[in-house]
């Protein structure tokens, strides 16, 4: 999981939240769910999101510890097995057809 990404994302709800605009925190957690490959990810996410809205009252004082908190959180959750990116091929016209190039199509352009 990015980490600075759910970072972000936790600090735009924090704002969204003291500023009482609930449609903008769950258009923030809908965008990155929907971005998002895991399902560790995506529990995470809910949960930090109901943990603001619990803490609703008192994230001006504690705003850096419920923040540090669900970092904290992030990371605990995405020590699972991370996966790898798909592997693509260096060049995009090279050997996927034939002997590199557009050697399969007719005329070999």
């Amino acid at each position: 999981m990015d980490t600075f990404t759910y970072m972000v994302a936790v600090l735009l709800m924090m704002l969204a939240i003291q500023f009482n605009q609930n449609w903008l925190v769950f258009a923030i957690v809908a965008l990155m769910i929907l971005t998002m490959r895991s399902l560790g990810t995506t529990v995470l996410l809910l949960v930090s999101t109901a943990v603001l809205f619990l803490a609703r009252e008192y994230l001006k004082e504690y705003w850096p510890f419920v923040l540090f908190g669900l970092i904290i959180l992030s990371l605990i959750i995405g020590r699972g097995g991370g996966s790898q990116p798909e592997a693509m091929p260096m060049d995009l016209y090279g050997g996927g057809l034939d002997a590199g190039g557009f050697g399969g199509l007719p005329g070999g352009l």
